[in-house]
């Protein structure tokens, strides 16, 4: 993966400009979009809703600066990253600890590679964090700078379902940067490790079902991405004991988190079937 360093002045700038009032109209795309036809590649940039305070070094001057999230196609190379502006906290030299938040939902812990100015961090799976993020736009992200504590940085990635008809020409999934095959989705029985819930929302037990007693199973079928997700697109209840229990249940499978199912210690994605059960005690 290439690691460009990513310019602490030129993330100063666009800080100073947001902080003076300098935004888009409501009713505008946040994404800027940037594409070159001359060396084939496209970037898309979204500023964060907030500042965050950033240092060059461990013990230097804390100043605010506003990180901005990048997705960029390049050689059909596709990297999603985020230019913190601050130097970040790593114990392998590689990696730093993120801790991602999709809406109200529990905080996920994981490790994101570290550019070459250890400024920046890069999504380990790209691809299935942007079909994350654009059914799920609003986005936390907590990172460590070094030295410093933790920071959270607010996304609203709106706008984005506009633009992935456009990432996906410029890469095309399972070339560069997917690695083999990285959009084919595994059947259950053929990954060596299963997708399992590991948290789930309250079940919603309709009302009106539980008043008149109505209990039972209802399955629900769905695609896991690799970060552990439902992928919105893929849900489908293939059983139930009453159509009136569907949307309890496709919400109930959408908002759980997955461990994701694995082919040969890499996460793949897997159509698997969620058992959902109404209970009345």
């Amino acid at each position: 993966m290439r690691t460009p360093r990513i310019s602490i002045a030129a993330l100063l700038l666009a800080s100073s400009a947001y902080a003076q009032g300098v935004t888009r109209p409501a009713t505008t795309d946040p994404w800027e979009v940037t594409e070159l036809t001359n060396r084939p590649s496209l970037t898309l940039e979204l500023p964060a809703l907030n500042t965050v305070r950033a240092a060059r070094a461990a013990r230097a001057a804390a100043f605010e600066v506003r990180p901005v999230l990048l997705v960029r196609c390049q050689d059909r190379e596709l990297d999603v990253f985020v230019a913190t502006g601050t130097v970040l906290e790593s114990d392998d030299n590689v990696t730093t600890p993120v801790r991602m938040q999709w809406g109200s939902e529990a905080p996920a812990e994981s490790r994101w590679s570290r550019s070459t100015d250890s400024t920046s961090a890069f999504a380990p799976e790209p691809r299935a964090l942007l079909r994350q993020l654009a059914f799920h736009p609003d986005l936390r992200l907590e990172i460590r700078p070094s030295g410093k504590s933790a920071q959270l940085i607010r996304f609203n990635a709106r706008g984005l379902e506009r633009h992935m008809a456009q990432v996906d020409a410029a890469c095309p999934p399972g070339g560069n940067g997917d690695g083999p095959a990285a959009d084919q989705v595994y059947a259950d029985g053929a990954v060596d490790e299963r997708a399992e819930i590991v948290s789930a929302p309250p079940l919603d037990y309709p009302p009106a079902l539980r008043q008149a007693g109505l209990q039972g199973r209802v399955t629900v079928q769905a695609v896991i991405d690799t970060l552990g997700r439902a992928e919105p697109a893929s849900l489908k209840v293939i059983a139930r004991p009453n159509t009136a229990f569907d949307q309890s249940a496709r919400d109930y499978v959408l908002h759980a988190v997955f461990r994701p199912a694995r082919v040969k210690g890499r996460a793949v994605r897997v159509l698997i079937r969620v058992p959902v059960d109404y209970r009345i005690e």
